[in-house]
């Protein structure tokens, strides 16, 4: 991010294969709609979007589905922010999210910004995974989950990443705040910080109901 402006962040999208990484990074940059990728291509993305003040620079990377250790481990490092997506039609990409939440955990601190994207909800007589589930995971991260259809239109995508660029720059301006960076501010803290951190969240995730779900979209 900008030291004194918030005019770049660097996004990363996380999810298995065939979760709709790439169609969701499409959508949000040109607001059409194409399904067949690479689900193994790895894509950086730069978009600009106008503001009142100053233009915002972002970084989208559409990570690959099969993905070294150590790669996962600096892409997570690299990132201000994650869209962290499963398909609610192939459970085992929701197990995958969770593995992926762990890890950034692992890397990263408890408060880092997220957003939980469940993909392809208009796909209803396939749904392998419940809206509550998805609920439960967006709630020990603490963070919103988006329930949306790639394919049916843009708005719950421009939706997604608007909430995720409002923590962005929310954590921006705690950065300038604190004087610490907000992507490693707790990258180093002490395992049992770590969970008392995590078991937190998820207290007032539950309290607040601050999950937002999106199921329709034009």
């Amino acid at each position: 991010m900008s030291q004194r402006k918030f005019t770049h962040a660097k996004v990363v999208i996380l999810g298995g294969p065939g979760v709709g990484k790439t169609a969701f990074a499409v959508r949000y940059i040109t607001k059409r709609y194409i399904g067949d990728y690479d689900a193994n291509k790895e894509m950086m993305y730069n978009h600009k979007i106008a503001a009142p003040r100053d233009d915002l620079s972002l970084e989208i990377l559409d990570t690959a589905s099969k993905m070294p250790a150590e790669t996962l481990e600096r892409h997570i490092k690299w990132a201000d922010g994650f869209v962290l997506m499963y398909s609610v039609t192939d459970r085992s990409s929701f197990l995958e999210a969770r593995r992926l939440k762990e890890e950034i955990y692992r890397h990263r601190h408890a408060e880092i910004p997220v957003v939980l994207v469940a993909n392809k909800s208009d796909l209803l007589t396939a749904r392998a995974v419940t809206e509550d589930e998805g609920l439960d995971l967006a709630g020990e991260m603490d963070c919103p989950k988006y329930e949306l259809s790639v394919a049916e239109g843009y708005q719950a995508v421009g939706e997604t990443m608007d909430e995720l660029l409002c923590q962005l720059k929310r954590e921006f301006v705690k950065m300038l705040t604190t004087g610490t960076s907000p992507g490693l501010a707790a990258a180093g803290q002490a395992p049992g910080m770590e969970k008392r951190s995590r078991l937190y969240n998820m207290k007032k995730a539950f309290k607040k109901r601050i999950v937002r779900s999106r199921s329709d979209t034009f």
